[in-house]
């Protein structure tokens, strides 16, 4: 028998590719999918109020960051750049320093994120955040 599968002996010429295919399409959507949040790594929150905060220690530098997103050290205007340079050259006369962030409910996180990491790069590991207390507790 001339055309039985048995008595094939010749070469494969052609592939298929049509599960190579679906298998590609299937992980170009996912990371379609994915690829928006891999780019915005940042989420919109709403940050708890609390009943009860602390004070702030009296020995901790406190930084401001306003509606405007105007900048305060110490009660003191200043502006992103100049603030690294402070917190560095603070840092290097007090290692154990420690520095309270108050932001304005209303900025972004990306701009309390910008201050965060000027923080880290002066080198300061003691970070606090200021919350504002509920109103009637």
């Amino acid at each position: 028998m001339a055309g039985s599968p048995q008595d094939n002996d010749e070469a494969i010429y052609g592939i298929n590719v049509t599960p190579l295919v679906d298998i590609t399409l299937v992980l170009l959507i996912i990371f379609m999918a994915t690829a928006h949040i891999i780019v915005h790594r940042s989420m919109n929150l709403n940050l708890p109020k609390v009943a009860h905060s602390q004070e702030i220690p009296s020995q901790s530098i406190q930084i401001q960051l306003e509606a405007d997103k105007s900048l305060k050290l110490n009660n003191q205007p200043v502006d992103l750049a100049s603030l690294a340079v402070n917190l560095s050259q603070m840092a290097r006369l007090d290692p154990g320093l420690r520095v309270t962030l108050s932001a304005d409910e209303r900025v972004s996180w990306g701009d309390v994120a910008a201050i965060l990491d000027a923080i880290r790069g002066a080198g300061i590991t003691h970070i606090a955040t200021e919350v504002q207390p509920k109103k009637g507790s």
